[in-house]
């Protein structure tokens, strides 16, 4: 019931009735009841302008408020294919070690994970020491284990070049390691990933001006769902802060998460980082917002810390845009 409307109405009538009575005749009836009239209708215009403007105010958008260092941003919910945010997310950017996903995602194509791989001398020259050993033997599954956990280059090195060789002893390291990269390239072509470019796989840089790989925050976020929905227990010990891995020589490995915010985003099901010179800071991560309710957001070109202060403000925006 409009209350005001009714109220108004009987103010009409009685005015009405009162300059009759008080003899003012039929013109001051008239003239009064015009003007209530007019008062009428004017209360519910203003009425109905207030209602319009409650129903078309713009609901708040908690990513407005997200301001982050890094060049390209990307946030899509995998339940719903909704982008929920967005940032030069097409532009072709250097991954430094996100590409490793594609590294073990043509690895598992390829070859069953109890495959056993001994590393070579060759295979540890890499840059940087995760604390693998030569002669050292591993299941296929867990030298992909120490790749993504600690971003291991060496074990990148190793696995590029068992698969590549078609796990044939003696075959040319180098030609085979070229060979993996040749796959990996032509598995962004048929995922549709057309920002992606491969030229080792570790993503370390080659030189001073180019990277190891490159690709789109939109690219990288499909390259984890890929990986997640076609190998879902290889991304799992990306969620711990650190794990225990055991070589089949039975060497036990203490190994740290490069993502060094791992306990600190709800429901993290999986991430990879990345960092070199060129790429600067990246970061993505998968988390679950509810019971089967997958998120990816990716960071592209941040700085070593600011990838993970931008993470945390990607995700709670996230948390506050959906529940």
């Amino acid at each position: 019931m409009n209350t005001k409307k009714n109220t108004t109405e009987l103010s009409v009538k009685r005015l009405k009735y009162l300059a009759i009575v008080l003899g003012g005749g039929a013109l001051l009836s008239l003239v009064l009841q015009g003007l209530f009239s007019f008062l009428l209708g004017a209360t519910v215009k203003v009425e109905d302008q207030q209602a319009s403007v409650i129903e078309s105010a713009p609901t708040e958008n908690p990513f407005d408020d997200v301001a982050i260092e890094a060049r390209a941003a990307f946030v899509v919910d995998l339940s719903t294919k909704k982008v929920l945010f967005a940032k030069n997310e097409n532009e072709k950017l250097p991954l430094a070690s996100i590409t490793k996903l594609m590294t073990a995602l043509v690895a598992r194509d390829h070859m069953r994970n109890d495959v056993v791989i001994t590393l070579s001398k060759d295979d540890l020259a890499a840059e940087g020491d995760s604390g693998l050993r030569p002669g050292e033997r591993w299941r296929m599954g867990d030298l992909i284990d120490v790749m993504l956990l600690i971003s291991s280059n060496d074990a990148a090195h190793a696995v590029a070049g068992f698969v590549g060789a078609d796990g044939l002893p003696g075959e040319d390291i180098a030609g085979a390691r070229a060979r993996f990269v040749s796959m990996m390239n032509e598995r962004a072509k048929t995922l549709g990933l057309s920002t992606m470019e491969f030229f080792n796989e570790s993503g370390l840089d080659i030189d001073k001006v180019r990277a190891g790989g490159y690709g789109s925050a939109h690219d990288v976020a499909a390259l984890m769902a890929t990986l997640w929905q076609t190998y879902p227990t290889t991304l799992e010990i990306t969620a711990r802060k650190d794990a225990r891995i055991i070589s089949q020589d039975k060497i036990a490995h203490i190994l740290p998460n490069t993502n060094e915010a791992a306990g600190r985003y709800p429901g993290l099901v999986a991430s990879k980082t990345g960092f070199t010179d060129l790429a600067g800071g990246n970061l993505v991560i998968l988390f679950d917002i509810g019971i089967g309710h997958p998120v990816i957001a990716v960071v592209l070109g941040s700085s070593y810390k600011g990838r993970f202060e931008d993470m945390h403000a990607l995700t709670q925006a996230t948390l506050k845009a959906v529940n």
